[in-house]
C-alpha cells in the first residue's frame, strides 16, 4: 500500500486545518474554538468523539479491548498576543491527519487520539489520565512527539530513557522580625538565612550528588523589603528544580527541606516551605522506542533517525508515560528558510513539509505494530 502517496492526495486538506488552528490560537484550558474544530473535523471522517477535562477531546477509531494511543497538546501561548510558538498547532494537525489516514486506507485496530489542554501551564495529562483517558479501550502504548527546531525536516530524534527533565517550583519563605536598619541587633533579619540558603546549595547540590546524574537548581528571584533603613520581617526565595532521575528528585526536595530550616534556626527565624511537584521526567520505554525506532529506520532511513540530546524544559506527557509504555520523539521542522527560532520564541515558524513527514512516520508505525 502507498500510505505516502495516499498522504500526499490528502495533504493540503491537513494543512489547511493547520492553518486554521493557527488562526485561532487559544491559551491553555481556553482552548474552546480549537476543541470545536477538532471535534467537527473527527465528525466529518466519521470519527466519534468526546469531550474531557472541559476542552480536551478524545476520539477512537474502532473497537477493541485495547488500543495504541498518540497524543497532541492543543494549547498556545501568550506570546504575539496569543500565538503556537510552541508548534502545537502542527502537533494537532499531524494527529488529525493520521486518523484521516487509518479510516481511509480502512485500518481496523483500535487507535485512541488524546487531544490534550493545558500543557503550557498546570498540565491536562494528569487531569485526563484521572477522568479515565487510558481507559475503555485500554490504552497499550501511546506515541507523543514534538517538532523540534534546528532539526532538519526529513529527520526526527528519538531515544530510550529519559528526554526531558521533571519540573518542580519552590518558594521559601524566611520569617524574622522587622525593625529599623539602624538597630539590626533587636531584629532577625531574614535576608541572611536566605543568602546561606541560596549559596549552601549550590555548594551542597554539587558535593553531595554523583556529576553524571544531572539536575538543575535554579534560585531565580529573592525578594525582601524595599527601604534602605527598613529591615524586612519576611525573605523569599523563589527556584525550579530539574531532573531526569525521579529518585534524585525526591532526593533534592528533602534536601531543600532540611537545609532552608537549618538555615532558618541558625539565624534565629522561621520558614515556610511552599514546594510543587509539578512534571515527572519524561521517560520513553526502552522495548517500545527500539520498536519505534527499528521501524522508522526502515521508513526513512539509518542516517534521518538520529539521538537526541535530554533537555531541561519539560513536557507532562511524561504521566502517560509514567501509566503505559511510550516513545516520544522530535520532529525535524527546519529547512534553509524556517525552523531556525527556537520554542516560544516570537520568531518561531516551521516548514510545513513536517507535517507530511510526522503523519508518514507514525501512521507506518502503527500500521507495522501487533497489538
Amino acid at each position: 500500500m502507498d500510505i505516502r502517496g495516499i498522504i500526499e492526495k490528502n495533504i493540503d486538506i491537513i494543512k489547511y486545518l493547520r492553518l486554521k488552528l493557527n488562526n485561532c490560537a487559544e491559551l491553555s484550558f481556553n482552548e474552546y474554538k480549537t476543541q470545536d474544530i477538532i471535534e467537527n473535523f473527527l465528525k466529518d471522517i466519521e470519527i466519534d468523539s468526546k469531550r474531557v477535562v472541559g476542552t480536551g477531546v478524545v476520539a477512537t477509531l474502532n473497537d477493541g479491548e485495547s488500543c495504541i494511543a498518540l497524543r497532541a497538546d492543543m494549547d498556545a501561548l501568550p506570546v504575539n498576543g496569543v500565538s503556537h510558538v510552541c508548534g502545537h498547532d502542527y502537533h494537532m494537525a499531524i494527529a488529525l491527519g493520521v486518523a484521516l489516514i487509518l479510516k481511509k486506507i480502512g485500518f481496523d485496530k483500535a487507535v485512541k487520539f488524546i487531544f490534550q489542554p493545558g500543557e503550557e501551564t498546570t498540565g491536562g495529562a494528569k487531569p485526563m489520565i484521572e477522568e479515565g483517558v487510558l481507559l475503555n479501550p485500554n490504552v497499550n502504548y501511546m506515541i507523543g512527539f514534538h517538532v523540534w527546531p534546528t532539526v532538519a525536516v526529513g529527520t526526527i530524534g528519538v531515544a530510550s530513557g529519559a528526554s526531558m527533565a521533571s519540573v518542580d517550583d519552590f518558594n521559601v519563605k524566611f520569617i524574622g522580625k522587622g525593625g529599623h536598619a539602624a538597630s539590626p541587633h533587636l531584629c532577625k533579619n531574614p535576608m541572611y538565612p536566605a543568602m546561606e540558603f541560596i549559596q549552601s546549595m549550590n555548594t551542597k547540590s554539587i558535593i553531595d550528588n554523583n556529576p553524571l546524574d544531572s539536575h538543575v537548581i535554579t534560585f531565580a528571584s529573592i525578594q525582601c523589603g524595599k527601604a534602605n533603613n527598613v529591615i524586612a520581617t519576611e525573605c523569599e526565595v523563589l527556584g525550579t528544580v530539574r531532573t531526569f532521575n525521579n529518585e534524585l528528585r525526591n532526593k533534592l526536595y528533602e534536601d531543600i527541606l532540611i537545609n532552608s530550616r537549618l538555615c532558618a534556626e541558625k539565624y534565629g527565624c522561621r520558614v515556610e516551605l511552599d514546594y510543587d511537584f509539578q512534571y515527572p521526567p519524561l521517560i520513553s520505554d526502552e522495548l517500545f522506542t527500539n520498536k519505534f525506532i527499528l521501524a522508522t529506520r526502515k521508513l526513512i532511513g539509518d542516517s534521518n533517525v538520529l539521538p537526541l540530546e535530554k533537555t531541561f524544559a519539560a513536557d507532562d506527557f511524561a504521566f502517560f508515560a509514567q501509566h503505559v509504555p511510550s516513545v516520544h520523539f522530535r520532529l525535524g521542522i527546519a529547512d534553509m528558510n524556517k525552523g531556525i527560532n527556537g520554542l516560544h520564541s516570537e520568531n518561531f515558524d516551521a516548514s510545513e513539509d513536517a507535517i507530511l513527514n510526522g503523519i508518514y512516520i507514525i501512521t507506518n508505525f502503527i500500521l507495522s505494530l501487533e497489538y
